[in-house]
């Protein structure tokens, strides 16, 4: 029991990390003055890291819990897992977007100097953003606790949560200034 224990805790709290990341990137170009901006990007990436860090725990613990079932080639095939196969290719699709999104922001202070990576930061960068919604409905479809109320109330508030930190975020640029100047 205890790895199923372990994995649970791990992906909700990975969930939380992820979520508290997504929230500060996205109210960070709102921010002007640089020492809070400095405060809030490493807050913004230690959360990343810190759900970097669950969900390998998370991963490792599904696989090592014999009740479950999951084999290692789930990472590689999704489909040919016995236990709820579209809630792991979800799963394993939100975690190749969330490792690609972390690798693509690791490497921006090394490759800034390249104006071609610098043009492109962004959009690869979005790679967080559906790793983090992919993760929200492997949360939903996969986990043993997803209709107990408290599962609810913490994938609710996550989704919330973004969902305030984006309508905050596009309220500040200049296309919505001017769809109200109309």
């Amino acid at each position: 029991m205890t790895l199923w224990y372990l994995a649970r805790a791990a992906g909700v709290v990975t969930m939380v990390m992820f979520t508290l990341s997504a929230v500060l990137g996205m109210l960070m170009p709102r921010i002007r003055k640089p020492e809070r901006r400095f405060w809030l990007q490493y807050v913004h990436r230690s959360a990343a890291v810190t759900g970097l860090v669950l969900l390998t725990t998370h991963v490792i613990a599904v696989i090592a819990d014999s009740y479950v079932s999951i084999s290692p080639t789930v990472l590689v095939w999704p489909f040919g897992s016995g236990y709820r196969p579209f809630a792991m290719a979800v799963g394993v699709l939100a975690l190749y977007s969330l490792v690609l999104a972390s690798l693509v922001g690791a490497s921006r202070g090394r490759l800034a100097v390249s104006a071609q990576f610098a043009k492109y930061w962004r959009k690869l960068h979005i790679a967080a953003s559906v790793g983090w919604l992919l993760s929200i409905g492997h949360a939903l479809l996969a986990g043993t606790d997803r209709s107990t109320p408290w599962m609810l109330a913490i994938t609710v508030g996550c989704l919330v949560a973004v969902a305030l930190a984006g309508a905050y975020r596009l309220n500040a640029t200049p296309i919505s200034r001017a769809w109200r100047a109309q």
